[in-house]
């Protein structure tokens, strides 16, 4: 008898799991869905992943590094740098934060392009070679 009732618990436990996590699934699919149309047109521009690849050649250039420089101190693959800057792959969370933690750059310049709340060192150098 002790043995069923521990079936029948394990069954029960297993159909409320499998409830909760579409649950969630579908809530975070309606989130993703929505957000874009939240968001000015302007906003959505400088959020994809080619104005973000402008905005890491941009820092990069301004640090002088090289591509592989920028990779090596980052400690990520090469290939993953020159796809981000390039605009061919979605910058990551991980990478963003080594960015602003390594070199102070802001998450609104490299997501938004906003420049006026990077130090203003690095506000100028970038903009000396975005004018070049």
């Amino acid at each position: 008898m002790a043995d069923r009732d521990m079936t029948e618990t394990v069954i029960r436990q297993s159909a409320k799991l499998e409830i909760e996590t579409k649950s969630v699934t579908a809530h975070i699919c309606a989130m993703a869905n929505a957000a874009p149309q939240q968001l000015p047109d302007e906003v959505v521009k400088e959020m994809r992943p080619e104005r973000i690849g402008y905005r890491l050649r941009l820092l990069r250039e301004a640090l002088g590094l090289s591509p592989s420089e920028m990779a090596d101190m980052l400690g990520i693959e090469r290939t993953y740098w020159s796809r981000f800057e390039n605009g061919r792959r979605a910058i990551n969370d991980t990478t963003a934060a080594l960015l602003v933690t390594t070199f102070g750059v802001t998450l609104d310049f490299l997501i938004l392009g906003r420049a006026d709340k990077l130090p203003v060192d690095l506000a100028m150098r970038i903009r000396q070679v975005s004018e070049k």
